[in-house]
């Protein structure tokens, strides 16, 4: 089984088209939770997870209270 890729929190704030402030707080909110907080790095399915928080509250208007709820159900 091959290894899953991980992506620094740079990388992957640049693979989201999102700055390393929001991904950082993303994870304040513990929306994104990489498994190392001291030196985050990330998987495609934390990034997609970004991704789509950015597209709720962006497209959506999803406000910060909604998106652990929506992020639940999904």
């Amino acid at each position: 089984m091959k290894p899953e890729k991980r992506h620094h929190i740079e990388e992957a704030a640049a693979l989201c088209g999102l700055s390393v402030d929001m991904i950082v707080r993303f994870i304040a909110f513990e929306w994104i939770t990489p498994a190392d907080r001291q030196h985050p790095a990330f998987d495609e399915e934390d990034i997609a997870r970004a991704r789509l928080i950015w597209s709720l509250q962006q497209e959506f208007g999803v406000n910060d209270d909604a998106v652990p709820i929506i992020l639940h159900l999904i």
